[in-house]
């Protein structure tokens, strides 16, 4: 008896307990209140619920898809067919952009009232970031598929322009928005194989459809209209050139009476401002600035630069910055409408928007974005939605345990659902190799089994891995949400 109470002591002390699985933290958000609320409920007897929380949990259960689900130790928690996953990803009446918004205000309201003091003591500003990915697919038949320009490597591919609208909320990153654009079409051979799917003209998946048509700019524009009718507001909105636009600056300072300010790169093309009494375009604005001896150099950067005030059409007082690298010639060129600002202030802001950059890597490193094999454009939207909720929870458990990168945490957490399913197997195990004991004390006549049963070494043993690691993670799962 005493050998059992020192495993016991030992099993106690462990505390191999899953404190950060997903399970807890989606019932901190109080996903299914959340889901209901989005109009995403129940269908044909299965919760929609269960389904998701499944969903969130593949990436770190080292599974791809669906049916490598059903093919895995996992199995077992999945209750309901295959065909419930595939008829609520391909549903186009569920509003994902509208549970995306819900987990995005939640993660607000849990930060806030964790420790709001943290966000002002490090003084940076809170700031919408707009930006695109290209999503490389493979395969022409999957729905809205075009050829897209990668930037990175140069050439045209399968896929499609990830556009994403993103709030800093001066620690934080969290992906508020996002819509798909297609570009140059397929030819007409392979077009007219691609997968084509009846939607109602009034449905949610009919307005996604529409909006693979319209320009990145207006899909911009009304994604941050959006964020501030969902209560999101900024200091400041980043994008690079690609977006800059008298339209974009326009419509920017207009929401809200100027409560928005806007720091973006802009192409160093024929623009002409309004400097010094006449029109010129940033490269003739940047050479009479050299020619007066206006040229200054950052040592926090390492770069030579420029500022000028300007006036440009349409929208008023703007703040030109030209900035040169190192080992570059060419001159950057960016603006802001707030005329205050210092070159290393202006700097510092931009220096924010590289906050997307790092997400769309972590996203397609360790969540599988852009991993949906579907040919279905809604099941393409519930991918990326899922996969944005799942950065969303991480990102909230990093900020709670001030983890270090995204990519420790999810290592740690898939580290975690592992153990959980091991401890499963070991209770298992546990469980078959008592039942050996027991029939071995019966068959010798020495004990009868219910007697054993009855004894207060069995009951001990029960009651070390009723309160154990082990069971405590199998039931974790089990009230996920």
């Amino acid at each position: 008896m005493r050998q059992m109470k020192e495993i016991g002591t030992v099993i106690e002390s462990s505390n191999y307990s899953i404190h950060n699985s997903i399970c807890e933290l989606l019932k901190k958000f109080k996903f299914k209140t959340l889901c209901h609320q989005s109009g995403i409920q129940k269908e044909n007897g299965f919760s929609t619920v269960e389904i998701l929380t499944l969903l969130i949990m593949l990436p770190l259960m080292m599974l791809k898809n669906v049916h490598q689900l059903y093919q895995s130790a996992y199995s077992d928690k999945a209750t309901m067919e295959k065909d419930a996953f595939y008829r609520l990803k391909n549903n186009e009446h569920y509003s994902w952009r509208r549970l995306l918004y819900a987990v995005a205000k939640k993660f607000k309201n849990l930060t806030n009232q964790e420790k709001p003091e943290e966000i002002q003591a490090k003084g940076k500003p809170s700031a919408f970031i707009i930006d695109d990915t290209t999503d490389q697919r493979v395969g022409y038949k999957m729905e809205n598929i075009s050829y897209v320009f990668d930037h990175v490597i140069h050439k045209a591919v399968l896929g499609f322009k990830l556009l994403t609208l993103a709030y800093f909320d001066g620690k934080s990153l969290t992906p508020l928005d996002f819509s798909l654009h297609t570009e140059k079409k397929l030819k007409p051979k392979k077009l007219k194989k691609q997968y084509k799917k009846q939607v109602n003209p009034k449905s949610c998946g009919a307005k996604r459809r529409k909006e693979t048509k319209d320009t990145k700019i207006k899909a911009s524009l009304d994604m941050i209209k959006r964020a501030v009718k969902n209560g999101f507001i900024a200091d400041y909105v980043l994008c690079d050139a690609w977006f800059t636009s008298e339209e974009l600056i326009k419509t920017i300072r207009g929401i809200k009476n100027g409560a928005m300010h806007i720091i973006a790169g802009i192409k160093n093309g024929n623009q002409k401002y309004g400097y010094q009494g006449d029109l010129f375009n940033a490269k003739e604005i940047i050479a009479q600035l050299k020619k007066t001896g206006s040229q200054r150099r950052c040592r926090k950067w390492n770069t030579r630069y420029l500022e000028a005030t300007v006036t440009y059409k349409g929208v008023g007082t703007l703040k030109l910055f030209m900035s040169r690298f190192p080992r570059q010639k060419e001159w950057r060129v960016f603006v802001s409408t707030n005329t205050s600002l210092s070159y290393v202030e202006m700097m510092e802001i931009y220096g924010i928007r590289w906050t997307i950059e790092v997400f769309f890597r972590e996203c397609k490193q360790y969540l599988q974005l852009g991993k949906c094999q579907s040919q279905d454009f809604d099941a393409q939207i519930a991918s990326i939605t899922v996969v944005f909720i799942l950065y969303t929870l991480l990102a909230y458990l990093k900020r709670m345990d001030s983890y270090e990168t995204l990519g420790e945490l999810f290592r740690l957490t898939q580290q975690d659902v592992c153990e959980k399913n091991m401890a499963e197997r070991l209770f298992s195990l546990f469980e078959e190799i008592l039942a050996v004991v027991i029939d071995s004390i019966a068959s010798n006549g020495s004990m009868d089994i219910t007697q054993f049963r009855q004894s207060e070494e069995y009951a001990f043993i029960k009651d070390i891995f009723a309160s154990s690691f082990l069971l405590q993670q199998i039931h974790s799962v089990d009230k996920a949400v």
